[in-house]
């Protein structure tokens, strides 16, 4: 049906056109990037699109001709059937403002010209400037969003966390929400009032504003995150029920979630129907396989990304994590030669270097690289997380603090900002305060074995050893990572209970998934053993156990040897 890819190739260089005229440079990065994914215009019988995924049809006559105007629509226009005298009213009301909103563009063109390119140099104040006494919905648009910018500019110029107290912002916020009373305010107006909202700290009216602006405009990506990190946990309730974009919307969404590998399969699947395998998709399969721990397909969706797009820089720093991570210092080398020879000043570049430093254990470096990555984007979540993880090796946990509470003041979800906040609080000495911030990182993480450990670990400190054994059992049917460390604290709180069944079974568990690291664990697990087998009267299986302690554990061979002529004297 090349109708309906027909109609979406046209949509999106709308999208293209009218993001890049605001100035909106990842949202319009984002469209052409899907745009150049399209299948190229042919004969309509090698052309099959999922009609069920994409909102516009072949067969809807305001997909292409009225395209534009529909796209350029308000914030609180109505897609539906016009039924009644009022709804026609109503529409007619809408296609005269959409015409008006046109109008004053091309009166205002040329000022536009000059406002927009004073903004592609970032000279905000004075694109504001120019702008000003112009009504068109581009013109009012980049104005107050130059005006946004330029508060935020000041904002960290001054050090400041966010400009949350800003009189600029306000002012952007009056002036919208009049604008939104009126009801001229065009679906990218309505984007704006939503950032300007959410930095004025009013996150419930920003999101239902933001939830308005995807709905009038569905191919504003930067709403479309804006959106996710407003609802949290709560996006997918939040998402339209219609329109295609919602389907990268719920991908990105579920990207890191363990137990929706179903659903984010199907979302991924109905956007390569649309898109094929472009730059975003193929990012969102590495940071699924990454999420879960399945570094070997991340790496080779990053190899494969890599070769489709050998400047790109977008998700290197996940890369980065999944090298560090199996310790590849060679390709993380050469990856972080290759991030800088493409741009040195990127957020991305410089989470890469630092990793790479970080690998070869030279923490200050690694810092600094991290501090420059959250100066050129206070809003790099990676930054921040990075950032923390090595002044936690520093033993700088003030700063190690400030910067865990940064990145969860940017993502809720990520559950890495909580569980270092519970980390830098373990190092205080404060159980407490780290019990709450593990419990965050365990909800969201729910079948991670390493949050489980950190929270028993916690209630052990705390002496709460009921909750420390249960924490230690979810551990156990969790991921293998943390196995051993579960089964030896859990053998030795039910040992120290009297539950000497119990803890014999969790010593078994231990034998079975120690590591080499391990050693001391696995000489106490054996002499526990061999000790339990005595009393059961199985001096055979005693032996087993004890023949294995000198070879984990040397210095625990002679409390072997002693058991051993405990034995024989016995049997005498």
């Amino acid at each position: 049906m090349d109708g309906g890819i027909e109609a979406l190739r046209c949509q999106l260089r709308e999208a293209v056109e009218e993001c890049s005229a605001r100035g909106l440079v990842f949202s319009t990065k984002w469209a052409a990037e899907q745009l150049c994914s399209l299948p190229p215009s042919v004969g309509s019988d090698s052309l099959e699109v999922d009609t069920e995924a994409l909102s516009i049809t072949a067969g809807d006559t305001k997909a292409t001709p009225t395209l534009k105007n529909r796209l350029r629509g308000a914030g609180r226009a109505s897609q539906t059937t016009i039924t009644t005298e009022g709804e026609t009213e109503q529409s007619e009301n809408e296609h005269d403002k959409r015409l008006r909103w046109q109008q004053l563009d091309a009166e205002e063109r040329d000022r536009m010209a000059l406002g927009k390119s004073l903004f592609d140099v970032r000279e905000f104040e004075r694109a504001a400037f120019m702008l000003q006494g112009c009504h068109g919905p581009r013109a009012v648009f980049l104005r107050l969003y130059s005006q946004y910018l330029n508060s935020e500019r000041r904002a960290s110029e001054a050090g400041e966390s966010k400009n949350t107290n800003s009189s600029a912002v306000a002012e952007i916020s009056s002036e919208l929400l009049a604008l939104d009373a009126a009801g001229d305010l065009d679906g990218f107006g309505v984007y704006l009032l939503a950032l300007a909202l959410k930095a004025s700290g009013r996150r419930d009216e920003a999101r239902n504003a933001c939830l308005r602006a995807v709905q009038a405009f569905e191919c504003n990506w930067s709403a479309w995150e804006l959106l996710a990190g407003l609802a949290g946990a709560q996006a997918a309730a939040v998402c339209p029920a219609s329109g295609w974009v919602r389907h990268a919307f719920l991908a990105q969404a579920l990207v890191a979630a363990e137990a929706a590998s179903a659903e984010f399969t199907g979302h991924v699947a109905a956007l390569e129907r649309l898109v094929g395998r472009s730059g975003f998709v193929m990012g969102l399969r590495a940071q699924r396989h990454y999420h879960m721990r399945e570094f070997d397909e991340a790496g080779s969706e990053f190899a494969a990304l890599q070769a489709l797009d050998p400047f790109r820089l977008e998700l290197s720093d996940v890369h980065s994590n999944i090298l560090y991570v199996t310790e590849d210092r060679g390709r993380l080398a050469a990856l972080a030669q290759r991030c800088a020879a493409v741009d040195r000043f990127r957020p991305e570049t410089c989470c890469v270097i630092g990793n790479y430093y970080s690998l070869r254990r030279e923490h200050d470096k690694a810092a600094g690289y991290f501090r420059r990555a959250a100066q050129l984007d206070s809003e790099c979540l990676a930054a921040w997380v990075l950032l923390g993880h090595e002044l936690i090796e520093l033993k700088n946990t003030a700063g190690a603090a400030d910067a865990y509470r940064r990145a969860a003041d940017i993502d809720a979800r990520d559950y890495r900002a909580w569980y270092g906040l519970g980390k830098t609080y373990e190092m205080l000495n404060m159980p407490h305060y780290a019990l709450r911030y593990y419990a965050r990182a365990a909800a969201l993480r729910p079948h991670d074995s390493r949050m489980w450990c950190a929270l028993a670990d916690c209630y052990d400190r705390a002496a709460q050893p009921d909750s420390a054994i249960a924490c230690y059992r979810r551990a156990l049917h969790a991921s293998p990572e943390s196995a051993a460390h579960a089964a030896a604290r859990l053998a030795r709180l039910y040992a120290a209970a009297g539950d000497q069944p119990r803890a014999a079974h969790c010593y078994r568990l231990l034998l079975a998934h120690a590591a080499a690291d391990a050693a001391d664990d696995v000489a106490a697990a054996c002499l526990f053993l061999a000790s339990f087998e005595l009393d059961r009267r199985n001096p055979r299986a005693a032996r087993q156990y004890l023949s294995q302690v000198a070879d984990a554990a040397p210095h625990r061979a002679e409390e072997a040897s002693a058991m051993l002529r405990a034995m024989a004297s016995s049997s005498n």
